[in-house]
C-alpha cells in the first residue's frame, strides 16, 4: 500500500467511527436520514415513506421523507383526504447520504446515483433486487399486500396508540391501493388486520374512501400515452434480460381502446430509446379481475398480446411467468 493509499485509509476508517466507536456514515453525519420510495412512484412508495420518516424520527432518528416523481391523481386523493402536504421532490445528490428505503430493493428503480448513497435501512414487500450497501442496513422484508402493512407490523402498541390519525389514511390508503381494496392475490391476513386497525385510527367512513380512491386510481382522463407509460413503470432484470414493465389500472378496458395505437407506438420508442430486451404494458381490469399484456422489444418474440383471467399482480403473477418465459427462451439452442 502506497503512503497516499495508507492516508487515504486512515481518513475514511476516522470518519467511518465516532469517538465512542460506534459506526456513523463515511461523512460522519449521524443526523437526518432521507426516506423515499421507488421511481414513478405509487401511493405506497410516497405514503409510507412519509409515515416512515415520522416512525424513525419518533425514535429519535431525525428523518425527513421525499418523493422521487410526481404524485398520480390516488396519491394526491390520500394525502388531500388527509390534509397534509406532499412529501418534496428528491433533488439533490445522494453521494455519501444516509438513506432509508421504502417499497423498492432494486437499484434500476432508485435514483441513478442511489450506490453512492449509505442505505441504513428497508421496509419492503417485494422479491430482494440486486442492491448491495456499503454498511449492514436494517432490513423489514415480508410478504404482504404493502409496505404499509409491514411498517404497521413494526410499531409496537404505544407507538400506534400515539400515531396522528392523519398519517393512519396515509397506511391505510397505500394498502388498500397495493391490495386494490383486499382483493389482490397479494392480500394476506396481516393485510386485513391492519385495514381494520388504520380504519378505527384514522376515523374515516370506509365506503367513501375506498370510493374515492378507487375512482382516483382509475381515472386517466387527459394523459398521454407516454405519462401512462411512466404511470407505473418499474425496471427489472430477469434472466439477464433488461426488463420495464408498466401496470395501468382501470375499471373498464374501454377506458384504454382509443389510445392503444399510441401506447404501442410509445412502447416501441421506448425499447430503442432505453436498449432495453422487453417492455410490458400490463393494463389491469380491476372491476373483473383479469389483465391484457402488450409487448414490445427485442425479446418479445413477435409476440403482440394476450389476455390473462385472474392476473391482477405484477409482483405475485406477472413477474415469475416472465421470468419463466425469458429462461426458457434462454435454455432454447
Amino acid at each position: 500500500m502506497t503512503p497516499d493509499m495508507t492516508l487515504e485509509f486512515q481518513e475514511v476508517c476516522q470518519a467511518s467511527v465516532n469517538p465512542s466507536g460506534l459506526y456513523t456514515s463515511l461523512n460522519g453525519d449521524t443526523s437526518l436520514i432521507n426516506v423515499f420510495g421507488h421511481l414513478n412512484p405509487d401511493s405506497d412508495a410516497i405514503c409510507t415513506a412519509a409515515v416512515t420518516a415520522d416512525w424513525l424520527s419518533r425514535q429519535g432518528r431525525p428523518s425527513r421523507a421525499w418523493r422521487t416523481g410526481e404524485a398520480n391523481p390516488e396519491t394526491r386523493y390520500i394525502f388531500e383526504t388527509a390534509g397534509l402536504p406532499l412529501p418534496p421532490l428528491l433533488d439533490f445528490p445522494l453521494k455519501g447520504e444516509r438513506v432509508w428505503l421504502v417499497d423498492f430493493t432494486e437499484p434500476a428503480q432508485g435514483p441513478a446515483d442511489l450506490p453512492e448513497s449509505n442505505v441504513i435501512g428497508i421496509i419492503d414487500h417485494h422479491r430482494l433486487g440486486g442492491l448491495i450497501t456499503l454498511l449492514p442496513p436494517e432490513v423489514w422484508i415480508k410478504p404482504a399486500g404493502s409496505s404499509a402493512t409491514v411498517l404497521w407490523s413494526l410499531m409496537d402498541a404505544e407507538m400506534r396508540r400515539t400515531m396522528p390519525p392523519t398519517h393512519g389514511i396515509l397506511l391505510l390508503g397505500a394498502l388498500l391501493s397495493d391490495t386494490v381494496n383486499l382483493r389482490s392475490p397479494t392480500t394476506t391476513a396481516d393485510d386485513i388486520r391492519t385495514a381494520t386497525e388504520l380504519f378505527v385510527l384514522s376515523g374515516i367512513k370506509r365506503k367513501a374512501f375506498v370510493h374515492g380512491l378507487l375512482a382516483a386510481k382509475t381515472d386517466i382522463t387527459g394523459q398521454t400515452a407516454r405519462q401512462l407509460l411512466n404511470k407505473d413503470l418499474k425496471t427489472f432484470s430477469i434472466a439477464d434480460t433488461d426488463v420495464r414493465i408498466a401496470q395501468l389500472e382501470v375499471s373498464s378496458a374501454d377506458q384504454v381502446a382509443p389510445l392503444l395505437d399510441e401506447l404501442r407506438n410509445t412502447m416501441a420508442q421506448m425499447a430503442v430509446n432505453t436498449g432495453a430486451g422487453l417492455i410490458v404494458l400490463m393494463v389491469t381490469d380491476i372491476s373483473k379481475c383479469f389483465s391484457t399484456l402488450y409487448f414490445a422489444g427485442p425479446e418479445s418474440s413477435n409476440a403482440t398480446s394476450c389476455s390473462l383471467p385472474g392476473m391482477v399482480s405484477r409482483k405475485k403473477q406477472l413477474l415469475p411467468w416472465l421470468e419463466h418465459f425469458l429462461r426458457q427462451r434462454r435454455r432454447q439452442p
